[in-house]
């Protein structure tokens, strides 16, 4: 197996990156698109710039939709700069409770978002993040220090769907696919910009897993009789499928989302199962206008 220490950084750092990925097209749509109707607010400036702050809290860390020991929270924190054009530049950091330090890693990123079409239905991304430990272990080596991202969504006024990947590396390589179809659902609207909606999401994660064969090819589960040799592998294959369901308030430029996660992990090991796991979470953000 994976010595445990490659698959702990996964847990603290794969699931709050690709999650921050796929919150930030959600936003740099919002505010490069047709929602808030920017270009006509801030005529005629031809660019304009934004500081985006928020911060996070899950009630449970998981890798793939599966429980790693106790109960663990977590709280992150961002701050992005946004420009117009599609740039992108920021830091993340990431607190875990049952952890010492607490404070464990920062993530800086910077990217670029791309209208593909005229009506701004289909959107490309590409990021580039470099992660930041701090572990006071200095002997422990780190298998993941880099991720080069990049994402595909299609959506129209209520419904689309998204195509992330994520290319990790530093002293191993890694990859993961996300497909997801996504819903935006207006509960009510107050003023300009106000509103209360749901906004639900089901993704499929797929990546690679170690998986422990006998000898002669067969999964360590059906083992019998005398004492086998083993191997492990390399397996990819869909790990976790997501159910999301949160509830989003738009006032002004402060933004509040609390979201419900369903996870039904999936292995390609027949001799281990994971149970389904659900967690809740809570976020607020505000968005600055810099012009």
């Amino acid at each position: 197996m994976r010595p445990a220490a490659i698959l702990f950084l996964l847990i603290l750092l794969g699931s709050p990156a690709w999650s921050q990925a796929d919150r930030l097209d959600s936003l740099l749509y919002d505010v490069l698109g047709n929602d808030r109707e920017i270009k006509k607010i801030l005529d005629p400036p031809s660019s304009y710039c934004y500081l985006y702050g928020g911060f996070a809290g899950d009630s449970k860390t998981l890798y793939a939709g599966r429980e790693i020991g106790e109960d663990i929270y977590a709280l992150n924190g961002s701050l992005y700069f946004l420009h117009s054009k599609g740039f992108y530049l920021g830091a993340s950091g990431s607190w875990y409770s049952q952890s010492d330090p607490g404070y464990r890693n920062t993530i800086a990123t910077a990217g670029y978002l791309k209208a593909l079409n005229k009506k701004n239905t289909m959107i490309f991304r590409a990021s580039y993040s470099r992660y930041f430990y701090n572990f006071q272990d200095t002997s422990t080596s780190y298998a993941f220090k880099n991720n080069i991202g990049t994402s595909l969504s299609l959506k129209n006024k209520w419904i689309g769907g998204r195509l992330s990947l994520n290319f990790l590396f530093g002293e191993e390589f890694g990859m993961n696919a996300t497909p997801s179809v996504f819903s935006r659902i207006a509960l009510v609207r107050f003023g300009n910009h106000n509103k209360l909606q749901m906004e639900p999401e089901i993704s499929l994660f797929m990546g690679s897993e170690s998986v422990e064969y006998t000898s002669a090819g067969s999964l360590s589960g059906h083992m019998s009789g005398s004492q086998q040799d083993f191997e492990t592998k390399d397996v990819y294959g869909l790990l976790n499928t997501q159910f999301y369901l949160p509830v989003c308030i738009y006032l002004g430029d402060f933004d509040i989302e609390l979201g419900y996660s369903l996870n039904i992990p999936k292995t390609q090991d027949e001799s281990v199962t994971y149970p389904a796991s659900s967690f809740f979470s809570i976020s607020l953000g505000y968005l600055l206008s810099l012009n």
